[in-house]
């Protein structure tokens, strides 16, 4: 019995000896340790985390008009951004940028890559002389890339920043593998030692594709000044712009205002380091609000439609280049702005003001035959022949009967039951859906029905 128990003993120390000696020398067990975060190692680790973040994906964002900074490690780039270090763009995530530059004020959205421009009169009021609203996303810069469209203040492909510059601020959009474009406000002053009153607007393209690739780009401006005066624009010797109108050069009417008794806004296109324009086109925002890359403006018709009362805008067309990888285009233009009574300076200081005494003739029919020169008469020399020189005094009476020419027949045929609201309605989804498939093919239909709508319009607004 003894025996028995001491093998018992001396097997149990055997088995418990076995035990821990694999438990200390087995490579295949680790042991556990948890870190309390206090350790050398751990901080290292983070610190190098965290330079490595705010290296490659923060933005450095100007903070005060001193140029101070701070990194905003919260919003990404792609390399390429980081690596071109954009000093001061803010980046979506950071609130609206306002900067005053004289007489000009500035609105941007850097979420939207939206702008706004007011004039700041002499009791420091600012007068939007574009439209303020929607969050300024009917004001925007458009890009063709070969053939995609771009409305780059609203779209999901493209990537926004906008940054203040000690003369004005600048926007700049990205759209990954095909093009980067800044749009750059900087502030002149049309006369030395005066408040800056006038804008050099510069918009340039790179190409970011492996391929060459045609760009274009056109802007349609939401201008409301002409909109609360008694017409919407008036050409550069003050001759009203009494219906929609299309210029295939701007060579003899130089600049465009648009007005009313608190600000004036001159849109320079001709002149200086201008880019010469492929064509500008004054009309109701909708003509100019579509899909196709040009409005249709084949036909004459006032600032007023079914779906935009008392809405005008301006659209301006740069001709098309071809860029290889990295190249870049470039356009310029120049708005001048004024409150009150004064009249902008930009005009006098960009051209020289030499068009007084040679312009009266052409310029004022400029606006009102544009849709027949598109037509048949396309190139910019037969927009100066003595014909059409000597028809200005008839042709100012020519929008009456212009506007009336399909009226008369449509309005003797429209019943008080094609007034209603279903039946404008309808009349637009037609329309709509016409210029979604063919707008060639369809063009007699769809210039029909726009003229019924204008019809219409002529109708309701008699009562």
């Amino acid at each position: 019995m003894m025996r028995n128990k001491l093998f018992t003993g001396l097997a149990a120390v055997a088995i418990l000896s076995l035990f821990f000696g694999c438990a200390s020398t087995d490579d295949g067990v680790k042991e556990v340790v948890f870190d309390s975060g206090d350790s050398k190692t751990s901080k290292n680790v983070d610190a190098q985390d965290e330079q490595e973040i705010n290296e490659s994906d923060a933005l450095l964002v100007t903070t005060s008009e001193e140029s101070s900074y701070k990194i905003e490690s919260d919003v990404p780039l792609n390399a390429k951004e980081s690596k071109k270090n954009y000093t001061g763009w803010v980046s979506t995530s950071i609130r609206p940028i306002t900067n005053v530059i004289g007489n000009i004020k500035f609105n941007v959205r850097p979420k939207k890559g939206t702008f706004s421009i007011a004039a700041v009169g002499a009791d420091d009021k600012a007068i939007p002389v574009l439209s303020t609203a929607n969050e300024y996303t009917t004001t925007s810069l458009y890009l063709k890339a070969g053939k995609s469209i771009y409305k780059l203040c609203d779209d999901s492909n493209v990537a926004s920043a906008a940054k203040k510059t000690a003369k004005g601020v600048a926007i700049r959009y990205t759209i990954e593998k095909t093009a980067v474009v800044e749009l750059e406000f900087e502030c002149i002053s049309s006369i030395e030692g005066e408040k800056e009153d006038t804008i050099k607007v510069t918009a340039t393209v790179q190409n970011l594709g492996k391929k060459k690739n045609d760009f274009t780009f056109k802007l349609i401006l939401d201008t409301v000044l002409g909109e609360t005066d008694r017409h919407h624009f008036y050409t550069s010797e003050d001759l009203p712009v009494k219906s929609e109108a299309l210029y295939r050069t701007m060579d003899e009417s130089k600049w465009i205002v648009s007005k009313n008794a608190k600000a004036t806004m001159q849109i320079i296109l001709d002149g200086s380091d201008i880019t010469p324009i492929e064509s500008v086109a004054l009309a109701n925002f909708t003509t100019l609000d579509t899909k196709k890359w040009e409005a249709d403006m084949t036909t004459f018709r006032s600032f007023d439609t079914v779906l935009s009362y008392n809405n005008s805008a301006v659209g301006i067309y740069w001709p098309k280049s071809s860029l290889e990888p990295e190249q870049e285009q470039t356009q310029i233009f120049y708005i001048s702005i004024a409150s009150g009574e004064e009249v902008p300076g930009g005009a006098a200081f960009i051209t020289g003001q030499p068009l007084q005494d040679t312009e009266n003739t052409p310029v004022v029919e400029d606006k009102e035959p544009a849709a027949e020169v598109i037509k048949s008469e396309p190139q910019k020399e037969e927009t100066k022949p003595a014909p059409q020189k000597e028809e200005v005094k008839p042709v100012v009476e020519e929008p009456k009967p212009v506007k009336e020419e399909p009226k008369p027949q449509s309005i003797s045929s429209i019943s008080d039951d094609k007034l209603s609201v279903d039946y404008i309605q309808a009349l637009l989804d037609k329309i709509e859906s016409l210029e979604e498939g063919d707008p060639e093919v369809n063009k007699e239909e769809i210039n029909a029905l726009n003229a019924e709508l204008d019809a219409i319009i002529t109708i309701l607004n008699a009562r």
